[in-house]
């Protein structure tokens, strides 16, 4: 399934709730949101919460994408004997969006509280800018491993979309707080792009020395290494009447 039909799809679902919101004797009230759970993931969120009738919303959530880390790796060469010491930090960037719509329980005075359940569609573009430093001491790095330094840009891209399940409170002085789970689907495609032209052998190469050199010390390393298929998400939000 490719990116298009899914967000065709997304859109489907809004188009017949948004057409009848008119038609509930409710006033349309609504709620700002920062995410809390996923700071863990240099993800900084924030979302929008619109009533549409008396068990519906629809929520657009932004995230933007901000981490630096720094870390050093030993690689054993088994030739020489002899470890060499990489330096590396990286500059983490990008964005995610993430559109919703939600069934309650019920809605009380305009404002969505309760149990709910949620159809949640996402996308994301991850951006890392890798400067290694290779401090050498005297051989070479492992054969299965780009023997330069790996300084550049990895791009991850995916999209998808789940289910959720969840409850929200909300106080009389207009403060929300609302916790969720559920399963979904992430699909990913990854690039690499090196600072320097390398031939097609040494681009695959850096591609395949990125996890054991970059990846596996990052604090991210699980998200990462995820291939495409099945996950769980789960959060805690806080939010604000409108």
């Amino acid at each position: 399934m490719s990116l298009k039909p899914f967000l065709l799809f997304i859109f489907a679902l809004f188009l017949p709730f948004s057409s009848g919101a008119q038609e509930d004797n409710i006033d349309a009230r609504n709620l700002l949101k920062l995410n809390l759970s996923d700071w863990y993931f240099a993800r900084y969120e924030l979302g929008f919460e619109h009533v549409l009738n008396e068990s519906t919303s629809v929520q657009f959530a932004f995230a933007g994408i901000g981490a630096a880390e720094d870390f050093s790796n030993y690689l054993y060469n088994p030739m020489s004997g002899a470890d060499n010491r990489t330096s590396v930090e990286v500059e983490h960037g990008g964005w995610r969006f993430a559109p919703e719509i939600r069934r309650y329980a019920w809605v009380y005075g305009g404002m969505p509280e309760g149990v709910f359940v949620a159809i949640q569609g996402r996308i994301e573009n991850w951006t890392l800018n890798v400067d290694e430093d290779i401090n050498q001491t005297g051989s070479t790095l492992p054969s299965d491993q780009f023997q330069e330094e790996l300084d550049g840009t990895f791009t991850q891209f995916h999209w998808g979309g789940g289910v959720m399940v969840g409850y929200q409170w909300f106080s009389d002085n207009g403060i929300s707080i609302e916790v969720y789970t559920g399963p979904m689907f992430r699909s990913f495609s990854r690039k690499w792009q090196a600072d320097v032209a390398l031939t097609n052998g040494e681009k695959e190469l850096a591609e395949d020395s990125l996890e054991p050199r970059v990846f596996d010390s990052s604090r991210w390393e699980t998200y990462l290494n995820n291939n495409s298929g099945p996950g769980w998400r789960f959060g805690l939000t806080v939010g604000l009447g409108l």
